[in-house]
């Protein structure tokens, strides 16, 4: 089915919705002449460095010079996921990218994101402030504190996952200075260097990590957490927008937590079916369990307030086989019942599109339909409706920076909030008006 079929198939949707989708879903080849003018280039914040590989064939690094995403000619971000048996080309014609579909062209004006200025910035020691501060999608500064999960040493890792086979694979490759876990004050020195160094980069902060198991350097995983946020804290002085994702605490793991002055948490729940969980989390289901999970999300809008708790679910999942759904309404029945739940006690989960990559457990799966994605996002996009959860939010401080899935397009293509173009258009008539017209 061409690309001109799936916009029919789906006439209520914006065709850069359906577009967007569908290549997140299928992933992307990257032509010859593409790659020929990225290795000339320096200009580009490339993939490498980030916590996940987004790659359904070998791993893309740093000086493989793949652009972390491109944005169509309105501005709609999209991440780049390599895959070599996919129907989409980004390819370079005449002096301008494009994409295209069996030699018909789906999208032309492609730009890039620019790469961070302290991407070129090392320290004394030699590692390269890139390994610590990764730039996402021109606005997000994104921080792994942790690359190892040790979820992975039993055997429990989330089954979608490719944290510690992708680390692996670059320690390997010896082909990027990764550091495994940074030290407070390291990290703290880079985000202050970063912050500093590029403007364009200060829009958020994204801070995630693995599990640790026990403890580490005699601190359990909490402990290791705050220390490295509250080293940021005092080096800043002030927190910028910021969000921290981490397994769901208990009252005094989360009064704790929220004395480092982290603006919101994102307990990702990941998947909502109870079964599913179980399967898909078996880590997550046995340190925790779901119900506990859940409970302890909620207890947390106490903490943050309501809207500032931010659970992921990676959409698409829930339909991977054997045990998955086999029905898209079943499967977007079960997921838009979760969030009706949580936002409905003051949680506002947020998603990211699932991606098949080739070093998870789940490397074999087929991908779930278009229909299936559409659809989900669409219940989400009611729901936040119905529970006026306006962004924005930490999930999506901005449409251009929000390049995992299409959460924030629905509202800037179909909504009528602050960041609607809807909303945007009207304020720009409204400036544009003679002086002393109503």
């Amino acid at each position: 089915m061409s690309m001109e079929d799936l916009y029919k198939q789906f006439p209520d949707v914006h065709p850069n919705i359906v577009l967007k989708t569908e290549v997140l879903r299928q992933g992307l080849r990257i032509s010859d002449r593409a790659q020929q003018e990225f290795n000339r280039r320096d200009d580009i914040l490339w993939r490498g460095f980030h916590v996940f590989s987004y790659d359904s064939d070998r791993p893309k690094m740093y000086k493989d010079k793949i652009p972390m995403g491109f944005h169509l000619s309105d501005g709609c971000p999209v991440q780049i996921r390599t895959n070599a048996n996919s129907p989409y080309l980004l390819d370079f014609v005449d002096g301008h990218f494009l994409l295209s579909e069996n030699g018909e062209i789906m999208a032309q004006g492609i730009y890039f994101d620019p790469k961070p200025k302290w991407y070129d910035m090392k320290f004394e020691n030699g590692i390269p402030l890139p390994v610590i501060v990764q730039g996402f999608s021109g606005e997000y500064m994104f921080i792994t504190i942790n690359r190892y999960c040790e979820l992975w040493n039993t055997g429990d890792q989330c089954l979608f996952c490719d944290i510690n086979a992708f680390f692996k694979a670059q320690m390997s490759w010896e082909e990027e200075d990764i550091v495994a876990r940074l030290e407070p004050n390291t990290l703290a020195e880079a985000l202050k260097i970063a912050i500093e160094v590029d403007p364009r980069y200060r829009l958020a902060v994204v801070i995630t990590g693995g599990t640790i198991l026990g403890k580490y350097r005699g601190q359990t995983e909490l402990d290791f957490y705050c220390s490295r946020l509250n080293a940021i804290r005092e080096k800043l002085q002030v927190w910028i927008p910021s969000t921290f994702q981490i397994d769901p605490q208990d009252d005094e793991g989360w009064k704790k937590l929220r004395e480092t002055g982290i603006g919101s948490v994102q307990p990702n729940i990941e998947v909502w079916d109870r079964d599913l969980f179980g399967w898909i989390c078996p880590g997550k289901s046995k340190l925790i369990g779901r119900d506990e999970w859940i409970k302890r999300t909620l207890r947390a809008v106490d903490f943050w307030g309501r809207g500032l708790v931010q659970p992921n679910f990676v959409i698409g999942v829930e339909m991977a086989q054997p045990h998955g759904f086999k029905d898209v309404s079943a499967a977007v029945k079960s997921t838009a019942e979760g969030w009706d739940f949580l936002m409905r006690h003051g949680v506002l989960p947020r998603y990211n599109q699932w991606t098949i990559e080739s070093g998870s457990a789940f490397a074999r799966q087929q991908r779930p339909p278009l229909e299936y994605f559409i659809e989900v996002q669409k219940a989400y996009t009611e729901l936040r409706w119905k529970y006026k959860f306006d962004p924005p939010f930490p999930s999506t401080f901005s449409r251009s920076a929000y390049l995992l899935c299409c959460l924030q397009d629905f509202e800037y293509y179909h909504g009528t909030g602050i960041l609607s173009k809807k909303k945007q258009d009207e304020m720009f008539a409204a400036g544009r008006k003679p002086a002393g017209e109503a």
